[in-house]
């Protein structure tokens, strides 16, 4: 396995995942990290919400697949996401110590960046997503907290994205 895909490994697994605004819980669900049989990418699926806020069903994006892979030219990390609302995008990421950062264009005028901290002897993510119309003036949108259900990891997850 290429060594720069080997820092996720902290994200292999099953997590519990609680989104919030302020104090607000705004909904559940959970997430699976897992290696493609070639290692050669990692992929994520977001399961359809257990519990989500009246407010947010209507444009909830659950679930969620995308595919994390890394260019050994350019030294980065891209991920490919699709989600329920046929919304298909490009991020480019980051993963370096405990900092997990996404960031793209979704269209003119409307960027968005993922921050998380990962406490992988805790088995916790802390992350927020945001957004900005210019891409430097960034504002909160939600926040999410991955709470990882057992410490056995999943070796592949075959079948999807």
């Amino acid at each position: 396995m290429n060594k720069a895909l080997q820092r996720l490994d902290v994200l292999v697994g099953t997590w519990d995942m609680h989104a919030s605004i302020g104090d607000r819980p705004m909904g559940e669900s959970r997430a699976t990290f897992g290696w493609h049989q070639s290692h050669g990418y990692l992929t994520m699926h977001v399961d359809p919400p257990t519990d989500i806020a009246p407010e947010w069903q209507q444009n909830s994006p659950l679930p969620i697949d995308a595919a994390i892979g890394y260019d050994e030219h350019s030294g980065s990390f891209t991920m490919l996401y699709s989600d329920a609302r046929a919304v298909c995008r490009v991020y480019q990421m980051a993963f370096e110590g405990d900092r997990w950062t996404m960031q793209g264009q979704a269209a003119d005028g409307f960027h968005q960046r993922f921050v998380a901290i990962v406490d992988a002897t805790r088995g916790r993510i802390e992350a927020r997503w945001e957004h900005a119309e210019d891409g430097e003036s960034w504002r909160s949108d939600f926040d999410v907290t991955y709470v990882k259900q057992d410490t056995t990891s999943v070796s592949s997850v075959s079948g999807r994205v």
